[in-house]
């Protein structure tokens, strides 16, 4: 089985690093969104170090944000993401994941520690999938908008 999946990594690394890229720009632009880190992106402090590291300029498909209002609004996202997303505290699959965690992952730490960590009470984690773009936005912006 493993030989087979090699047999299309490319494919799903190039379609889950342009879907990346696409969610990150419209991100970028949503009033309910504070910061997106993405290697891809300039704004990432290491992205000239990606561009000479990433083959191809494709920066994988994990990227974060951080919404507007905290753990309230990463709770509220949650519970209003449609499909296509998959709520789920994994991480790398043909389907995209979105995690809020400081409400999921890391909810066991006191909140300074997370601090510490970078991981604000909004900061939010994606993990690409292979879904069409178009379908992730619209589903995300949906999301988003109700905050």
């Amino acid at each position: 089985i493993q030989m087979q999946t090699v047999k299309t990594l490319e494919l799903r690394i190039q379609r889950q690093s342009e879907t990346a890229m696409k969610i990150c720009k419209f991100l970028e632009g949503h009033p309910k969104c504070s910061r997106v880190i993405y290697p891809g992106l300039k704004s990432h402090p290491q992205h000239e170090l990606a561009k000479k590291l990433h083959r191809n300029n494709l920066h994988g498909g994990m990227l974060w944000f951080d919404v507007v209002g905290g753990s309230d609004s990463g709770t509220k996202l949650m519970n209003s993401i449609q499909r296509p997303w998959s709520l789920c505290e994994n991480l790398g699959a043909t389907e995209s994941i979105i995690t809020a965690c400081a409400v999921m992952t890391h909810a066991n730490m006191l909140p300074e520690d997370r601090l510490r960590l970078g991981i604000v009470d909004g900061f939010i984690r994606v993990s690409v999938g292979v879904e069409d773009a178009d379908d992730l936005i619209r589903s995300l912006k949906d999301s988003l908008d109700q905050l």
